[in-house]
Order: structure tokens, then C-alpha cells, then sequence
């Protein structure tokens, strides 16, 4: 049984090696034990066009370049390094590397390992979470349109910095919704929207709809980077916001409707400091997390699709 094969190679392998299944290399499709200091899996060769880098409970499936008796290949490798799922994580191995009837399933995996993946995430109980990657797109849109109308913004966004975007005049606070009809923010700090003292602070209230074209966060990277941003810095920030490179989510295309700009003042609906007496949140009271509906707010259109262009793309 490939299970018991994949298992026993795990046990008498040493670390730092890989190790042949001779039973599928016999039968014409390469497949690896790989085991290392802390981690061990599987492996079979891999020549996708696209950089592959998903992980999910511990596991994590990805497109490297690995050694093999001196000899360069390029590999699919799924591993973990939960030493007690062994017996669990080695049937999930066995359904990567296995071929199928006629290596239909080799076949399928190798033209979209991502599908497959997805399919065993929701198989195991654990349904795709939406990593709301369109407030990420959102600030990099953001800081992608002030770039390109005279600003020079710094994306502070992964940094948890109090606001995502600084001006050398303003601060910028972005907030996205896939929803056309609610313009609704929610914030989970409770002094977000607090104007500092010196410098003005603005909404950016984008609103996206989830497509099969349009735009996306690896596409963002190369705009941004065309501006004179750093690429490393970029996916610095990308990786603090768990959207390492190779990630398929960072080609997940949306549809920005509109990015809508909001003067944050006195008169904007907001918990500031001056609601508390002293302002300090009451003796108890850790955190507050609130929503402030924008609908009769006064806000500056700054972008806007146009719905005829995006049909005929």
C-alpha cells in the first residue's frame, strides 16, 4: 500500500534526503519521500508556469528546485512538521503523488496542483476562508493612485501601523467591501479615525466585485514597482500580511467599482478620544469594535469603473 511505503521511507530515510518510491517510478511516474531537519513529505517533478505556495493545518504544498544525487529537478512538494499526524498526513501524500487510472490524477494535478488543493481543504472540513484579499488590493490600489497623482505615499498597512498609507501632508485610512450596496466600515481600533495633530486624514473607501479579470495583488506589485517602489520591500510587507509570493489568492482578479475619498473630521461619525472622559476607554473596557455607515457622507469619486469597458475585456 503507498501509505505504509510512504511511512515506512519516513522512518528508515536520514535527514536532509529524498528518497525514490521505486513502485511509481517503475510504472513511469517519479514520485519522493523528502525529509529534513524538521520537516518530511513528498515530492514529484513540476514545471508549472506559475510559482505555487499554499499552506493550510500545519501542511504546506509548494514548487521548489531540489537536489537529487547532484541533479537539479523541479519539484511539487507537499510537507509538514507535525510529527503526530504521520499516519493521516502520509493518505494526503499518497493522493498527491499517486498516478490514477492512466495517470489521469498525475496528469491533473501537475496542470493545476492549486485546484487540487483546494478541493482537499474543503474535503477535510476546513472551508476556504476568504483572507479578504481585496483590503490588501484596496491599499495597494490606494497607494498606487496617490503615487500616480504627485503623493509619495509609504504603505504601512502590514506594519499595524496606526494608519495604512502616510503622506507627507496627510494619513490615509483604506477600507474595502466586495458589497455594492452597503457602504459600510467596520473598525477594530478604536482610535483609527482619530485625526492626529499636524496633518489631515482621509478615507479611501474602494468597493470591488470579485471577477474573472481585472485586477490583482501580483499585478499591483509590478505597477507599484514601475513607480520606483522596492520589489523586496513590497513582498516584505506581502509575506507580513501571510501573502507570501506564489500564493494563488495574489491572483485572485476583482473589479474596482469606485474609490471613494472621505475628509475624516470633526464631523465624520467616529469614536475619537474626546468621547471618553479623559480619553481613555472606560476602567474594564479592552477594545471596541464598531461599524460607520457612510451612505449621506459627503465623498470625492476618485476612481470609477466603466461597466461597457469591463464587459468587452
Amino acid at each position: 500500500m503507498l501509505t505504509d511505503i510512504i511511512i515506512e521511507n519516513w522512518k528508515s530515510s536520514a535527514k536532509g534526503y529524498a528518497t525514490k518510491i521505486s513502485e511509481l517510478f517503475d510504472m513511469g511516474y517519479p514520485a519522493w519521500t523528502v525529509k529534513t531537519t524538521y520537516k518530511y513529505g513528498v515530492a514529484i517533478p513540476f514545471s508549472g508556469v506559475h510559482q505555487v505556495n499554499e499552506t493550510f493545518a500545519g501542511a504546506k504544498l509548494y514548487s521548489d528546485t531540489i537536489s537529487l544525487k547532484g541533479e537539479s529537478v523541479d519539484a511539487l512538494l507537499l510537507v509538514t512538521d507535525l510529527d503526530e499526524i504521520k499516519s493521516p498526513f502520509a493518505a494526503l501524500c499518497a493522493e498527491l503523488i499517486s498516478p490514477g487510472k492512466d495517470g489521469e490524477q498525475r496528469r491533473s494535478i501537475e496542470s493545476d496542483p492549486v485546484l487540487w488543493w483546494t478541493e482537499w481543504k474543503e474535503l477535510l472540513g476546513n472551508r476556504n476562508v476568504d483572507e479578504r484579499i481585496y483590503d490588501v488590493l484596496g491599499e495597494l490600489c490606494a497607494v498606487y493612485y496617490l503615487s500616480t497623482h504627485g503623493e509619495s505615499p509609504i504603505w504601512n498597512g502590514p506594519n499595524h501601523s496606526t494608519y495604512d498609507i502616510d503622506c507627507e501632508d496627510d494619513y490615509y485610512e483604506v477600507k474595502s467591501t466586495t458589497s455594492r450596496k452597503k457602504k459600510h466600515i467596520t473598525l477594530s481600533n478604536q482610535f483609527q479615525l482619530d485625526p492626529p495633530d499636524g496633518k489631515k486624514l482621509y478615507l479611501l473607501f474602494c468597493q470591488f466585485e470579485l471577477s474573472q479579470k481585472g485586477l490583482y495583488i501580483d499585478d499591483m506589485v509590478e505597477k507599484l514597482v514601475t513607480q520606483g517602489y522596492s520589489r523586496a520591500s513590497l513582498e516584505e510587507s506581502l509575506s507580513r500580511a501571510g501573502l507570501e509570493r506564489g500564493k494563488s489568492s495574489r491572483r485572485r482578479c476583482y473589479i474596482l467599482h469606485a474609490m471613494t475619498k472621505y475628509v475624516v473630521d470633526d464631523e465624520f461619525p467616529a469614536i475619537r478620544k474626546k468621547s471618553f472622559i479623559g480619553g481613555d476607554l472606560p476602567k474594564g473596557v479592552e477594545s471596541i469594535t464598531y461599524t460607520v455607515s457612510l451612505d449621506g457622507i459627503e465623498g470625492t469619486v476618485l476612481e470609477q469603473s466603466n461597466e461597457e469597458e469591463i464587459q468587452n475585456n
